[in-house]
């Protein structure tokens, strides 16, 4: 009897690392309150990880079914919250390579370019929650920051989307200063 129930939790142990399965439109819905922040597991527990990697694996399947790129290059105009949110947590560790299916993974994402989101992967150890903190900071601003690039010639939605990008900006940089603070902390 014990050792049954020694088995099956072991099983249940094992089962929750492993990238989670799920239907298409189960996994556009998580991918969506991921990228706002409200997903439905912490992705700093093996079975919040393994959860968006399952997301990612089925939404990923259905869209190389469909014969779509995903997810769409940031910056290219084309990008949603969710495609900025998943690779985000992609440089952070949250998602693997090989959880993009059908095709390898573009360098969407250069991180030279953000040097905010370089030492994320690094830091996710000692301070999971700050990155995740510094997640949603960092796709904020890089959509906000797309929104800006698309209202070219609009004077008076320039001026509002520059207020928007200044705070996003400022965010973001005051949660990178704070993830530094904790990962510094630690290694002291």
């Amino acid at each position: 009897m014990k050792r049954g129930l020694v088995l099956a939790l072991a099983a249940t142990l094992s089962a929750c690392s492993a990238p989670a399965q799920m239907q298409a439109a189960e996994a556009a819905e998580m991918l969506s309150l991921f990228s706002a922040g409200r997903g439905p597991a912490n992705v700093c527990s093996a079975n919040g990880r393994a959860l968006l990697r399952g997301a990612v694996r089925s939404y990923s399947r259905e869209m190389d079914r469909s014969g779509v790129t995903w997810p769409a290059a940031i910056g290219g105009g084309d990008a949603t919250s969710v495609d900025t949110s998943v690779m985000i947590a992609f440089a952070a560790g949250f998602i693997k390579a090989s959880d993009f299916r059908g095709r390898p993974l573009p360098n969407q994402l250069a991180l030279s370019e953000w040097p905010e989101i370089r030492g994320m992967r690094l830091a996710v150890g000692d301070a999971c929650d700050e990155v995740m903190a510094l997640h949603s900071a960092v796709a904020s601003f890089v959509l906000e920051s797309a929104r800006m690039d698309t209202l070219a010639g609009v004077a008076d939605s320039v001026v509002r989307q520059s207020l928007r990008v200044r705070r996003a900006r400022e965010q973001m940089l005051m949660t990178a200063a704070a993830v530094e603070f904790r990962i510094n902390q630690t290694g002291s």
